[in-house]
């Protein structure tokens, strides 16, 4: 079961470095788009998994995702703030919070099929 979970948390580090290097002007913001979606990931996954698995289990992931894509885009913005205020064209907030609500969305997906190794 360990082996699954490395192999998700790679798949999660490598999807995360992608979407960052191709949406992010430099490499510093491309790290903090990184972190804060790797961060993001396991709020979001360990949140999953204490959802309750039922007909509705996807569409609660999807509602906690979406607030874990509000507070990506806020924490980018600060990033930006800091980082490359004047480099900005980002996409307008909620397009850039349901995008991100749903990679987090897929990734606690592709998890909860991989199985999970702890239990409570």
């Amino acid at each position: 079961m360990k082996s699954k979970g490395l192999i998700f948390w790679a798949i999660a580090v490598v999807v995360w470095a992608i979407v960052s290097y191709l949406y992010h002007p430099t490499v510093t913001i491309m790290a903090a788009g990184a972190a804060i979606g790797i961060a993001l990931t396991v709020l979001v996954t360990w949140s999953g998994s204490r959802i309750p698995e039922g007909k509705l289990w996807l569409l609660k992931v999807l509602a906690v995702s979406i607030m874990a894509g509000l507070m990506n885009v806020t924490a980018l913005d600060v990033v930006y703030s800091l980082l490359a205020a004047p480099e900005g064209n980002r996409y307008i907030l909620p397009i850039e919070m349901v995008a991100s609500g749903l990679l987090l969305t897929a990734l606690v997906f592709l998890r909860s099929r991989l199985g999970s190794e702890q239990k409570d």
